[in-house]
């Protein structure tokens, strides 16, 4: 199918799935921040992949009643694209119809040669949980592949944080789904290490664009599902995790399906890996409400 450009996510068309929910668009960077490309915010085609980001942004989607949780989504695409109407709006609907407050980061891409380089997602990640958390104080983090790693190493590596941060950006819990974890050996096929590590990176560059090695013990509790049978992101990346979550002491739910493959969202019809998002959801309930604006 020939892919038609569509500026700007408000004339998305898909959004009937979220017509019962009131949504805002808040925009993470002011113009001329540097931040901020002229042009549209995005440029999206009409299966909802986000192909360029210009201004990136957060979209909050309420639920009728707010349970007082709210979760920050972020979708996958290798780093080349952002898998909205596949990944996050689905996400958004289920967690607004269970009461939570849902954000779904529209973040840059780093293949577009902004000046901060290939950090310039993280950066949108940590400029998005400074937003969020002025008003949600109990906040997890919701990412699917790529956008999995993007979290788990934007809120989990000690140099993404500044030393004068007087309010660390913690969250409650980190929800992985079918995770890019590492870019090392035999890993280093991905489109995640094509465009951060590159195709001539040392061992030592592939090691910071890792996620076991980001893990520490005062990581957030972690979720995780993936198949067995997952040709991008294969369960070996779960047990690195894992390995690394049981060295820290850091909790881990950890769900492995028989098949499902890769990027099957909120679960593909028919099979087993349907049910992950009311395991998820049993996750979210069961987490402790520490008040991540005051840990």
């Amino acid at each position: 199918m020939v892919a038609h450009w569509i500026r700007g996510l408000a004339t998305l068309i898909f959004l009937p799935l979220l017509a019962q929910t009131s949504s805002e668009k808040i925009m993470l960077w002011p113009t001329g921040s540097g931040q901020t490309r002229q042009g549209p915010s995005v440029v999206m085609t009409t299966q909802g992949k986000v192909t360029q980001v210009n201004a990136p942004f957060l979209t909050l989607y309420s639920p009728k009643t707010f349970n007082g949780k709210t979760v920050l989504i972020a979708a996958g695409g290798g780093y080349r694209r952002i898998e909205q109407a596949k990944e996050a709006l689905p996400a958004a609907q289920f967690l607004t119809q269970h009461g939570f407050r849902a954000y779904i980061l529209t973040y840059r891409l780093p293949n577009s040669h902004w000046p901060e380089g290939k950090d310039v997602a993280m950066k949108d990640v940590r400029q998005a949980l400074t937003l969020i958390h002025q008003d949600n104080p109990y906040l997890s983090v919701l990412g699917f592949s790529a956008g999995a790693h993007l979290l788990a190493l934007a809120i989990n590596r000690a140099e993404m944080t500044p030393k004068d941060d007087k309010a660390p950006l913690a969250v409650e819990g980190m929800a992985l789904i079918y995770p890019i974890v590492s870019v090392e050996p035999p890993f280093n096929h991905s489109a995640t290490h094509r465009v951060l590590a590159g195709r001539h990176a040392s061992r030592q560059e592939e090691a910071k664009w890792s996620v076991q090695h980001a893990i520490h013990d005062h990581s957030p509790p972690l979720f995780v599902v993936e198949s067995e049978d997952d040709p991008i992101a294969p369960p070996q990346n779960g047990l690195l995790l894992h390995r690394a979550a049981t060295q820290h002491h850091v909790p881990m739910t950890w769900i492995r399906y028989a098949t499902g493959g890769h990027g099957f969202g909120l679960g593909r019809k028919g099979l087993a890996n349907s049910a992950w998002p009311e395991h998820y959801l049993s996750w979210l309930n069961q987490l402790p409400a520490h008040n991540c604006r005051g840990n």
